[in-house]
């Protein structure tokens, strides 16, 4: 999956902050400073910028298909296994142990501390994850916009 932005901070040698607009793809990865769910918001996002790139330089970013839908199995599928088994296993458990009352408000609370616990599981794995860099953009090449550029090689702003 390839965007285009804008590099707008330098956090260190490897790595910058850019400014693209979000679109339905990566509406809600997670990796976005941003909290709105409109799809053409303008997003900051953390990138691997081991070419270099420049504040202020345009660039485009690169995420391999198999990495994005990792990421989002990681984010969405554990808390959702957390619910289900929550929920149906402590509902037979509840059943099997002779609990009458409430039987499925009681489940349905495990189900929410199950997922509560899935999402705490991830985020003490998060320095794991950006440790890898593996679910994070790459600036894979700095992008110089020609109509900005006269005839003599100079661009505007560069």
């Amino acid at each position: 999956m390839d965007q285009r932005g804008r590099i707008v901070e330098i956090v260190d040698e490897r790595t910058a902050m850019m400014r693209m607009q979000r679109n339905s793809a990566c509406a809600s990865c997670g990796k976005c400073i941003g909290s709105s769910s409109s799809e053409s918001q303008e997003i900051i996002v953390e990138v691997d910028n081991t070419i270099g790139a420049k504040l202020g330089d345009d660039v485009e970013v690169s995420m391999d298909q198999i990495d994005v839908m990792k990421a989002l199995g990681i984010l969405y599928g554990i808390p959702l296994l957390g619910l289900l088994i929550g929920s149906v296993g402590s509902y037979y458990v509840f059943e099997m142990i002779g609990v009458k009352g409430m039987l499925e408000v009681l489940s349905a609370l495990v189900g929410f501390a199950f997922t509560g616990l899935a999402y705490l599981l991830i985020r003490s794995r998060e320095g794991k994850f950006r440790a890898s860099r593996k679910y994070m953009p790459t600036v894979t090449r700095v992008v110089i916009d020609l109509n900005t550029c006269s005839l003599d090689g100079s661009c505007e702003g560069m």
